[in-house]
């Protein structure tokens, strides 16, 4: 046997031996996501692809037919569809800024008073997130009752006995209280996380120059929180989209109608009307709206980043 050959025979042992350790990695790192995989594929893939199967169908009782896409052309004609995104499209232009500026507000009183209380402050202000929606829901619903109120006291006091606490055309305004009481602490946190990361050279060298605490604040280190803002006003856009347990809750204090809010409807459409497929058509056009929405914050801003950059 001449050289070459031995040295044919030995490039081709070496080559097996990599593949196969290759092979035994990849599988490895397969078992290790298998848990992660098979949930995933369970509790998100199946029921996304049962949801666009049953979107095709019609249905009448328990029996179901295909019809194709006239579920949606039907939901494009359906204004009780539509009109449901007057609530979310106030939280999205009102309750979302409002909640990203005072949580900004709240993670720089964090930052300040580190030395002095600050994770006592955290806890307390992070608090209402550990709180269930459904929870949540229950005990606003308690505050606005007319029989169980605490507020009922002082506005019988003030001369408005038997004036309603929460009545219908209130009710954006108290959603709005309820769902920044809820997330504003986590989003402060969340913002505040980023800001101790920050370098201090930043702001010492700009102390020098003579700037204050809130100039360093906004002129210096908002600017630096780009990449964490629109993160949090795309997840707070979905959520103000798909908002449902705080209406659904206070719909037992004040009527509201099936279509209060999109998935209001989709659930009323669902469970009360028995439109499984009708629903499934609606919840797939939400979720494809609220993609389109979270696709253009997340280009708009990568164009801004893009032109700061090369100025």
């Amino acid at each position: 046997m001449t050289d070459e050959m031995k040295n044919i025979k030995m490039q081709e042992i070496m080559g097996k031996k990599k593949v196969s350790k290759r092979t035994v990695a990849t599988i490895k790192a397969y078992l290790f996501l298998a848990p992660f995989l098979l949930l995933f594929s369970t509790m998100v893939i199946y029921p996304i692809a049962l949801g666009v199967k049953l979107s095709l169908y019609g249905q009448r009782g328990a029996r179901m037919w295909y019809i194709g896409f006239q579920n949606f052309a039907t939901i494009f004609q359906d204004s009780r569809f539509w009109e449901s995104f007057r609530i979310p499209l106030f939280l999205l232009l009102v309750q979302v800024p409002l909640m990203i500026f005072i949580a900004t507000l709240i993670a720089f009183s964090y930052e300040r008073l580190q030395k002095k209380g600050g994770a006592f402050f955290r806890f307390v202000y992070y608090l209402p997130y550990t709180i269930p929606g459904i929870v949540t829901g229950i005990i606003w619903s308690y505050i606005f009752s007319d029989g169980m109120s605490p507020f009922r006291t002082v506005i019988d006091l003030l001369g408005y006995s038997g004036t309603k606490i929460l009545t219908r055309q209130h009710l954006p305004s108290i959603l709005l209280v309820i769902i920044l009481w809820a997330f504003t602490g986590y989003t402060a946190f969340i913002i505040y996380s980023s800001l101790i990361s920050i370098p201090k050279e930043f702001s010492e060298q700009a102390q020098l120059d003579g700037a204050t605490f809130w100039q360093i604040a906004f002129k210096i280190k908002v600017p630096l929180l780009k990449g964490v803002f629109i993160p949090l006003f795309i997840f707070n856009a979905i959520g103000a989209i798909q908002v449902f347990n705080e209406p659904w809750m206070l719909s037992k204090l004040v009527i509201l109608p099936s279509n209060y809010t999109p998935a209001m409807y989709i659930y009323n459409s669902a469970f009360a009307q028995g439109r499984f497929t009708y629903a499934a058509a609606m919840g797939l056009i939400l979720a494809f709206l609220t993609f389109l929405i979270s696709l253009y914050v997340l280009r708009s801003a990568a164009k801004q980043m893009l032109a700061g950059d090369s100025q």
